[in-house]
């Protein structure tokens, strides 16, 4: 047996990535892991004083005590409840773009790129147009509301409509969270993509196969298409749901006091903890323990029956 050196078997090429790994997530992990036993300013060491799992327990809403922070709680059903219904619109709307636009039709390239396009737009750009477009005083959105109940109010016995009050939008409690979920349903570029390509790899003649037996339209999408395209599913809504549950930027952007903590996400007021004065270096580590631990019980499951209702077609 022909023994080789390291350099020859590839561990050279693999040590940039391995040292990286190391020093810029395992080291950074297993810090951030000690520091939510301790509190610590951020300014100095001196000041890293040990509590044990008193942070957790103020993140752990069961607890009954008095040093639950209702705030990290409620940024934490908020962001659940936003990751949970955007993507679950966001894949719908996405597989439904993917089926329209799956058709050999002339000029369906432009189309392609159309609908694909918002998913490129930079976050602040996103954002800065649906906050003009649902400003409650001048957005395009209340002015074409009113101009319908303006309408709808010169019919006998529908006058009420001139004096119904529109939504608030970003702008208030009840319509900030709704907002936020249709900006993300607006982006499915990147997953209508994803499920486009899944599409197109899908054999004609499972379909006239189908068709020959007689099965109809629902039924070639039920018994042919969902299953060829389950692993698309599968991984549209794990990354979804990774993603979803780190929102920041929207959140911060958007943010204001008339939302009442509407649009107070998890990283968001983990952000606030961590580098807005009072530093609270180690109850900030502690919500990113959290917030992996939640994470990894939103996607586990979702792995583990993936691989039951999965179909991964071998080709050979």
């Amino acid at each position: 047996m022909v023994k080789r050196s390291w350099r020859e078997s590839g561990v050279a090429f693999a040590l940039p990535w391995m040292v990286g790994m190391v020093t810029l997530t395992l080291v950074p992990m297993a810090v951030s892991l000690t520091l939510s036993f301790a509190r610590w300013d951020g300014l100095g060491f001196d000041s890293i004083g040990w509590v044990g799992s008193a942070h957790y327990e103020r993140l752990w809403p069961w607890s009954g005590g008095e040093s639950v922070d209702p705030r990290a709680v409620r940024a934490l059903t908020n962001t659940v409840a936003y990751s949970l219904f955007a993507v679950s619109l966001n894949l719908m709307a996405a597989m439904v773009l993917a089926l329209l636009l799956n058709r050999r039709l002339r000029g369906m390239v432009v189309f392609r790129t159309v609908f694909f396009l918002p998913y490129l737009l930079s976050s602040v750009a996103t954002v800065m147009m649906w906050s003009w477009l649902f400003n409650p005083r001048f957005g395009l959105v209340n002015r074409g509301l009113r101009v319908v109940c303006d309408f709808l109010a010169m019919w006998p016995g529908l006058d009420g409509f001139a004096t119904i009050e529109l939504p608030g939008w970003l702008y208030s409690e009840a319509g900030c969270m709704p907002t936020l979920v249709l900006m993300h349903v607006w982006l499915c570029g990147g997953p209508m993509l994803v499920f486009l390509a899944a599409l197109q790899r899908v054999p004609m003649s499972l379909y006239e196969a189908a068709a020959l037996d007689g099965a109809g339209r629902w039924r070639r999408f039920w018994h042919v298409t969902m299953p060829q395209l389950s692993p698309a599913v599968l991984f549209n809504l794990v990354i979804g749901l990774i993603f979803a549950m780190q929102t920041f930027d929207r959140a911060y952007l958007l943010y204001n006091r008339s939302q009442n903590d509407g649009l107070l996400f998890y990283m968001l007021y983990l952000y606030r903890i961590a580098f807005e004065t009072p530093f609270r270096i180690g109850f900030a580590s502690a919500m990113a323990w959290v917030l992996f631990v939640v994470i990894a019980v939103m996607v586990v499951p979702v792995l583990i029956v993936g691989r039951r209702v999965v179909f991964y077609a071998v080709r050979r």
